[in-house]
């Protein structure tokens, strides 16, 4: 239904591209032209996310560029974004798009088909309006970081949002690459969730470790109010890990305050 929906804006005259951001989840819905890549849809990703964050009251917005101009559609429920050719008539296109707006927000509010049922496991305790999950058990110091910062940031989203998560985690992640760009192989979604980019590897090297420390230490510093009750989460995750993470020196490179709690 969500696709019928972006087809029939994508046919307009002048639109080269439609996509819709579910402010819930941050699920992506999108028609790019068959030349967009991963990387360049991901970049205007990050363009609309961004100016959504400094502009949050908006209703309607266009950005122009040279050869293309971006009309934004925020709505209680999602983003709603156009490219198109800079010659199209813009008041047909907003008209055109308002009126989708309802049946878009009608589609995301349906409720997510329900998973299949699996052998029930000990619940999670509940601290501070977080629950703390584990982490799945690995060998490898960079995957067990890589969980637990996705799983901090599901226990998140819904005192946060996805999409300040998001961007959150790529402010973070750009200052832990300022000397070296050791996280460039470290992929983060329109939801905050982070995974290393197809066909690269993340080893977990010096540089690697110290540079995701940085990157955790910047995500946690920015939270405020929520930096402790997040933090505290965040140790309880990567607890099981610890003689994992010692041994690749993950507690060294760590802030102050995570090296005094591993020292108790």
């Amino acid at each position: 239904m969500m696709r019928t929906i972006l087809s029939d804006i994508r046919a307009l005259a002048g639109v080269t591209g439609v996509a819709v951001v579910a402010k819930r989840d941050g699920r992506i819905e999108h028609l790019f032209p068959a030349a967009f890549t991963e990387q360049h849809t991901q970049r205007l990703v990050d363009l609309v996310t961004s100016t959504y964050q400094r502009l949050h009251g908006f209703t309607r917005l266009a950005l122009r560029f040279e050869r293309v101009v971006v009309h934004l559609f925020n709505q209680p429920e999602f983003l709603l974004f156009v490219t198109v050719l800079p010659d199209i008539d813009a008041r047909q296109l907003e008209a055109f798009a308002a009126s989708k707006l309802d049946a878009i927000a009608r589609v995301l509010a349906r409720p997510e088909p329900t998973p299949p049922r699996v052998a029930a496991t000990r619940k999670p305790t509940v601290r501070g309006g977080l629950s703390s999950a584990p982490v799945d058990p690995s060998g490898d110091p960079v995957a067990i970081l890589i969980k637990a910062c996705n799983t901090l940031s599901d226990m998140m989203a819904d005192s946060r949002g996805r999409i300040r998560l998001a961007t959150d985690w790529r402010k973070a992640r750009e200052f832990a690459n300022q000397d070296e760009a050791a996280l460039t192989a470290l992929f983060i979604d329109a939801a905050g969730r982070m995974e290393i980019r197809k066909g690269q590897n993340l080893p977990a090297s010096a540089a690697v470790i110290d540079a995701f420390a940085r990157m955790i230490d910047c995500f946690l510093e920015g939270l405020d109010t929520a930096r402790t009750i997040a933090e505290e989460e965040f140790y309880t995750l990567i607890e099981p890990h610890r003689a994992v993470l010692e041994s690749a020196g993950v507690y060294l490179y760590l802030g102050t305050t995570v090296r005094a709690k591993s020292a108790r």
